[in-house]
């Protein structure tokens, strides 16, 4: 099969498992805000930022080695299995150890629990972390899909489950477990295909791997920090019942690039990667991966700022009113997220950990004080701190990563964005304005995505055909597309 139909059938499949994981996710969150309280939210927020951290460090960055490095030994692929698994247990125990100090910090005494919990969910998925990267690797993402959303249906129901039996906060906890649980038993059954790690550990045959590694570590590291920090000083400043909406209504929004963006990026890393060798054909493979990820992302985040009230009512509650300036703010945060979000690909595909970790080191001394600042006017000043550096570092971010790494001119750059844009805000304000005449939530939201859906996809036939024609393709099966 050729790399071009490769692509597509890795398109298909991981959208189908991105959308059918984004519905369970959308009903989970959606069942979960009326049977627990923000501050339990706040809680598992804290836990996910802790963990987070840790999760790095067990990786040790290999799995993006591996996908960058075209040729690896089954002694090199032993090695890095065995250092990543022993790594999660070393840092699983490490969290037990400190969770009596973490709780006393945040004088909340439930995090210990959660946080020794969490400890054994990381060492269960790193069970099964290379195989799922190695598939990734191939294209396989067929096998993948499916054990991905057996894996996410898992877990929402053990998270349901436990929420309706009155757990409370042990309900997203204890939905993560049963999901990471799944998820690596069905990788280890059907994507394995027999592969066992031979009982090898051989640091001289990883060497090359760690040296790439310890820059993503350091990297992801101070990456993970800058999203973080504003939970991190949240959490104490403003109290586990603000920074529940707060990191909720930020969780909500982020996820639509999280559903979206990985259907292309997590087929362009390895498509990127083995075109390594070719400057032309990387600039137009990731400068195409920024077009397809805005035209899908852009219509969405902007009628998710539009109609911030009716999503707040419906998803969330009317208990949640206050997540509504919040989410209107985080529309805007999570557009612009998702057009740096594809640079990430590039880096790893150009094997650049170094100019990524040089980046985020400079974001280490900017982000936090930028966020404390905006504390002092609660979370809805932790949220336009969190907006207004993503609008500053639109112009920094094409030129210290972009360009050095494809080649690409700001205005080949930018010429991507501006179509979706476009027809994102000419449609989001026709389905303002057709929706306007209704006062039922349901009714308001279902006319705005029945007109602006229809307007946005005949703009986008007319004005951003580079995004429309590739679509076409992948709804009637034509790989072989030219334009």
């Amino acid at each position: 099969m050729s790399l071009k139909r490769q692509t597509f059938s890795a398109v298909r499949w991981i959208a189908v498992a991105m959308i059918a994981k984004a519905g369970l996710q959308f009903f989970q969150l959606a069942i979960l805000a009326r049977l627990l309280v923000p501050a339990d939210f706040g809680l598992m927020a804290v836990v996910v930022a802790l963990t987070a951290f840790l999760q790095i460090f067990a990786d040790f960055g290999v799995s993006s080695a591996i996908i960058h490095h075209q040729e690896i030994s089954r002694v090199q692929l032993s090695s890095l299995y065995w250092l990543n698994v022993g790594s999660s247990i070393a840092l699983a125990v490490l969290i037990v150890l400190v969770s009596p100090w973490v709780s006393a910090y945040y004088v909340q005494p439930e995090l210990q629990p959660l946080l020794a919990l969490s400890a054994i969910t990381l060492v269960m998925g790193a069970a099964g972390q290379q195989l799922r990267v190695v598939a990734e690797k191939n294209l396989r993402f067929d096998l993948l899909a499916k054990v991905e959303v057996a894996g996410a249906l898992t877990g929402f129901l053990f998270a349901v489950g436990i929420a309706f039996a009155g757990g409370g906060v042990y309900a997203l906890v204890g939905g993560a477990m049963a999901n990471a649980a799944m998820l690596t038993m069905l990788l280890w059954l059907y994507i394995s295909n027999g592969w066992r790690p031979m009982i090898v550990f051989r640091i001289r045959e990883i060497r090359h791997f760690l040296n790439f590694g310890a820059y993503m570590i350091g990297n992801n590291l101070l990456n993970t920090f800058s999203y973080q920090v504003d939970v991190l000083l949240g959490a104490k400043i403003l109290g586990a019942q603000s920074i529940g909406t707060y990191s909720f209504t930020k969780e909500f929004s982020i996820g639509v690039s999280r559903l979206f963006n990985p259907i292309i990026t997590r087929v362009g890393t390895p498509v990127m990667a083995k075109a390594q060798g070719d400057d032309a054909l990387m600039k137009k493979v990731y400068l195409q991966t920024m077009r397809m990820t805005a035209s899908v992302n852009f219509p969405i985040y902007i009628a998710m700022g539009v109609f911030a009230p009716e999503v707040v009512n419906l998803v969330f509650g009317h208990k949640w009113s206050d997540a509504i300036p919040l989410l209107q703010v985080f529309s805007a945060w999570g557009l612009l997220c998702s057009i740096g979000n594809p640079v990430g690909s590039l880096l790893i595909a150009r094997g650049r950990a170094d100019l990524s970790f040089k980046w985020n080191l400079a974001l280490f001394f900017v982000v936090p004080p930028v966020v404390w600042l905006g504390s002092l006017w609660g979370a809805s000043g932790l949220a336009l701190s969190s907006l207004g550096l993503m609008i500053v570092l639109y112009v920094p971010n094409w030129y210290f990563l972009v360009r050095p790494l494809c080649g690409a001119g700001f205005w080949e750059y930018s010429r991507q964005l501006l179509s979706p844009l476009f027809a994102s805000v000419i449609a989001a304000t026709l389905a303002f304005a057709a929706a306007w005449w209704f006062s039922s939530d349901v009714v308001r939201l279902c006319v705005g995505a029945l007109v602006g859906g229809l307007i946005y996809v005949g703009l986008s036939s007319r004005i951003n055909r580079e995004w429309f024609v590739p679509m076409q393709a992948l709804l009637r099966r034509e790989p072989d597309v030219t334009h």
